[in-house]
């Protein structure tokens, strides 16, 4: 997967760039691919799982260029999205950060590329979903959604984002107290509080396969997943006890909930998946219960 990135960023770019690949303790022969297939990449190797913040810090301290692009490794570069991208957001000084169109596995689809700004109300609705109950109604304070039309958003997802160098250095890059997941949350407010737009931008097509690099210990992920939501409360609101225990509150609810429907699933048939959602889930709640850090 990583190999066929590196080769659609070779076949659909034309502007002059560096590659900087950072290696987080992988346990396959990437780097030995990386230095065999392309020997100009600049490859740091860590001899431990830093967190997707401080590797792309990594990157960023030598990275070079005029403008930098934070992409994940499960993604594929269509139609010159790169160059797109830059002439994009060189013609637009007003911009300081771009994310581009982004389409699921098949290569058809469109996945949610675009974010709002957590808040309880929005965690509600995502962990414990009673709008399910109700056909045809779909609350758009939902986390998630794709944008109709090129647009500024709050937040793009950062499995693809194209900032200025200069503008993410000025910030800081990206906020290293987070492991991993929440990222882009905390960098996009940082870029719309220099009175820069957050974009989200059509004109540039990715492929974004998703979840390839947090399967092998995707309990450990989920974790680090809710670990990131807790924390981005934390300094969103400034450490309100009351907020992050009923942030606490929603998100044991909806893990007691999904933890018995997949325990119920387990008779019907799908027991593989079902066992490892369950295992997700009592993972969850032992750190709700017992850690909540």
């Amino acid at each position: 997967m990583l190999r066929n990135c590196l080769r659609s960023i070779e076949r659909e770019t034309t502007s002059p760039y560096e590659l900087i690949i950072i290696d987080n303790a992988s346990n396959d022969d990437s780097c030995t691919m990386i230095r065999r297939d392309f020997p100009y990449a600049r490859l740091i190797v860590n001899e431990s799982n830093l967190g997707f913040a401080k590797a792309n810090n990594q990157g960023l301290r030598i990275a070079e260029g005029e403008y930098v692009l934070f992409l994940n490794p499960d993604t594929l570069i269509l139609d010159g999205a790169l160059d797109k991208m830059v002439a994009f957001l060189r013609d637009h000084p007003h911009i300081g950060i771009v994310g581009p169109h982004t389409l699921n596995a098949d290569g058809v689809t469109t996945q949610a590329t675009a974010l709002y700004q957590p808040s309880l109300w929005r965690a509600f609705h995502a962990h414990i979903p009673l709008w399910r109950l109700v056909p045809f109604w779909k609350p758009a304070v939902l986390g998630e959604y794709i944008p109709e039309c090129s647009r500024p958003v709050e937040v793009v997802k950062g499995s693809c984002m194209l900032m200025r160098t200069d503008l993410v250095r000025a910030i800081g890059g990206m906020n290293e107290q987070y492991f991993m997941y929440a990222e882009e949350i905390d960098l996009c407010e940082a870029v719309r509080k220099q009175n820069l737009l957050v974009y989200y931008y059509t004109g540039a097509r990715i492929v974004h396969f998703g979840g390839a690099s947090t399967e092998a210990v995707s309990e450990e992920m989920v974790i680090h997943l809710y670990r990131s939501t807790k924390k981005l409360f934390a300094r969103r609101y400034q450490s309100s006890v009351l907020i992050l225990q009923a942030l606490r509150v929603i998100l044991m609810i909806g893990s007691i909930w999904r933890l018995i429907a997949w325990t119920l699933l387990t008779f019907i048939g799908n027991t593989s998946q079902a066992r490892i959602k369950q295992r997700h889930h009592r993972a969850i709640l032992r750190w709700l219960l017992y850690d909540y850090t």
